[in-house]
């Protein structure tokens, strides 16, 4: 079984086959396709943790939301043992999850949170980590926000959007159709490192990458995932 995520990255012959106008989308997009709600942050000395700190940032923005829609107290500690646990499997790979954050990398992880609580505020409903049902091969996944009926995927990196992130939101959105789970009519991606985002139609963007409706692609998918018999 896989996740979402390694199917987005890994069978390019299945998305190239069936979303043959992705690459060219993405490089609409990079162009002028996004909006910008943030200037990128500054250049730091922080790269050999980036993904602690990326983690740790959503992790605090979801443990503080929760607790604000609870009305229960924040404990930071929560987020901490949830981000090292979800980046336990990259310590072996050498990422450094156990040493204290410095005081730059402590800075970092404000700015981001904070950039993410305004962005996902209080003016819409919101799912925190929307979980979807598994199928096929594919086992339940878990996405970053439903933020009114969009869904969002976070990416808090320096490089520009890829055709993998909107394969990602795509596939979700195909769990979802499967399952029927959440109302969606759109996806979306934000980076609050460079300080961008977008909103896309969920119909208009499958229709961009694919030349077929939202329903069909995603049939597609589901089809595909079911079967097993995708190439990659």
């Amino acid at each position: 079984m896989i996740d979402a995520s390694t199917f987005a990255i890994s069978y390019n012959a299945f998305w190239h086959a069936n979303t043959p106008t992705c690459e060219h989308f993405i490089r609409r997009l990079n162009l002028n396709g996004l909006d910008r709600v943030h200037p990128p942050m500054p250049a730091s000395n922080t790269t050999s943790r980036r993904a602690l700190i990326a983690e740790y940032a959503f992790s605090l923005f979801v443990e503080r939301r929760k607790a604000q829609i609870a009305e229960s107290a924040f404990d930071e500690k929560v987020a901490w043992l949830d981000t090292v646990n979800r980046l336990a499997p990259y310590a072996i790979q050498g990422l450094d999850i156990q040493s204290e954050l410095s005081d730059e990398e402590e800075q970092e992880v404000d700015r981001l949170t904070n950039r993410l609580e305004l962005f996902f505020n209080a003016s819409r409903p919101i799912v925190l980590r929307p979980q979807f049902a598994g199928c096929g091969y594919v086992d339940a996944s878990e996405g970053d926000v439903i933020f009114g009926q969009t869904l969002f995927e976070v990416k808090t990196v320096e490089r520009p959007v890829r055709s993998s992130d909107i394969r990602q939101t795509i596939t979700y959105a195909a769990l979802n159709a499967a399952s029927n789970k959440f109302a969606l009519d759109s996806v979306g991606l934000f980076n609050p490192r460079r300080g961008q985002y977008c909103t896309l139609d969920l119909e208009q963007v499958c229709f961009e990458i694919s030349g077929m409706s939202a329903q069909e692609l995603l049939t597609v998918i589901i089809q595909a995932l079911s079967s097993g018999e995708i190439s990659r």
